[in-house]
């Protein structure tokens, strides 16, 4: 690890281990909603693929019948959040926005105070987006993606005890046939960006080339002449980037690349288990 990332990380991790202690002690208290809570988190600093795995569980969940209310306090965004009403990254932030796109028929809300959002809300279960570490809301159900190695960790493995469900990081592409023995040239704006480009390989893309992005990066017509130059140069055929890229470009001609977090089936029928009637 970088030293001065390290020298970051540990009083990070010191302030949510005392977080955590105060909350486990009783002298913090968690706040409860009216119906069920599921979390999905980690423990790494983003890279992990909690927001694919938001979108499964939310389509399980919204498959079953049941009315979905996914909690999200919403990174990057410039408005002042609220329910999703459109498909706006710069006001909801790219995550949101992405979740709602994808599984249009359950509520997303962005803010901070996601006690205060959820008590405004009719539902059959919430759905909390990256909220491992957010104490000050109980659930039901605690649900942690874990990845070895991360570059930047919230907290120590130790509080893995504290989840009811740690499940591997496990992301499919939707439809490898499309890329395939392809050439592209690759961009995405990640807190992990080489485990998308590792997924292309995986898949069978042939990379001509790659472009790292900040984390949230919002695209300037610059950024995409940037590109679409580079994937002249290197003779690609097409130009290719995530799913969560793609909200905020917005350019016909570059192909969002579908992928699906796969949840073990023994996760989902505790998931069911939870919210049966």
């Amino acid at each position: 690890m970088n030293p001065l990332l390290k020298t970051v990380e540990l009083p990070y991790r010191g302030v949510n281990r005392l977080r955590r202690a105060l909350y486990r002690a009783g002298i913090l208290r968690s706040r409860r909603l009216p119906r069920p809570v599921i979390s999905v988190g980690n423990i790494a600093a983003g890279g992990t693929g909690k927001t694919p795995a938001v979108i499964a569980i939310a389509r399980f969940l919204a498959g079953r019948g049941l009315r979905v209310a996914v909690l999200t306090r919403g990174y990057g965004r410039t408005g002042r959040g609220g329910p999703v009403t459109s498909l706006d990254p710069a006001l909801f932030g790219d995550e949101p926005v992405l979740i709602k796109k994808s599984v249009p028929n359950v509520d997303v809300i962005v803010g901070e105070n996601r006690y205060e959002n959820g008590l405004h809300i009719n539902c059959d279960v919430f759905l909390l987006d990256d909220a491992f570490q957010h104490l000050q809301l109980a659930r039901d159900l605690d649900i942690v993606i874990d990845v070895p190695h991360p570059r930047f960790s919230r907290e120590g493995r130790s509080s893995l005890r504290a989840a009811d469900v740690v499940i591997p990081r496990r992301i499919a592409v939707v439809d490898p046939q499309a890329i395939r023995g392809r050439r592209v040239l690759a961009f995405a704006g990640l807190a992990d960006n080489e485990q998308f480009f590792a997924t292309l390989r995986d898949a069978g893309a042939e990379l001509a080339g790659t472009r790292g992005f900040p984390d949230h990066h919002l695209y300037t017509p610059a950024d995409v002449a940037s590109l679409r130059t580079a994937a002249a140069v290197a003779d690609a055929a097409a130009i290719v980037t995530t799913e969560k890229d793609a909200v905020k470009v917005l350019e016909p001609d570059i192909i969002a690349v579908p992928i699906e977090f796969v949840i073990p089936a023994e996760v989902l029928d505790r998931i069911a288990a939870l919210v049966a009637p």
